[in-house]
């Protein structure tokens, strides 16, 4: 009796557990990147090219409020990416555009800069889902 009233305890608070968000599921979010770069002479914009993002860095944050990222993957070469194994919940995939802002002194150009800038998506997943978050186009000025 005592066996079996220790395996209802033992079940009643694995089965009250809530699970959130993060590594342990079935779930997955998947998309691709692309990189939109311009192509600059003496500062002027010459031209604009698009390619697969290959070797581009994202990120994902578990829940709504988390502050910090959670998991890194690198894009495949075709710019295809999968993060797999995710509780059902909603996550948020974010990459960096790196954007040039030209400074005032165009003869020498020692006060242009670069600034990073968050590209993100945000999405609800559920049990077993495999979802797919589309483009996320990165820009590389």
């Amino acid at each position: 009796m005592k066996k079996l009233i220790f395996g209802i305890a033992v079940l009643s608070t694995i089965s009250a557990c809530k699970k959130v968000e993060g590594d342990g599921g079935r779930a997955s979010i998947s998309g691709n990147v692309l990189v939109s770069e311009h192509l600059r002479i003496n500062g002027v914009v010459t031209d604009t090219v698009t390619y697969a993002g290959a070797t581009e860095d994202l990120y994902i944050v578990y829940g709504d409020g988390d502050a910090m990222y959670d998991d890194k993957i690198e894009v495949s070469y075709d710019g295809s990416f999968k993060f797999e194994f995710l509780q059902p919940g909603t996550y948020t995939i974010f990459g960096y555009s790196k954007i040039f802002h030209p400074g005032n002194n165009i003869p020498n150009n020692d006060d242009d800069y670069n600034t990073l800038e968050v590209v993100s998506k945000t999405i609800s997943i559920g049990k077993k889902e495999n979802a797919d978050i589309g483009t996320i186009t990165l820009t590389k000025n």
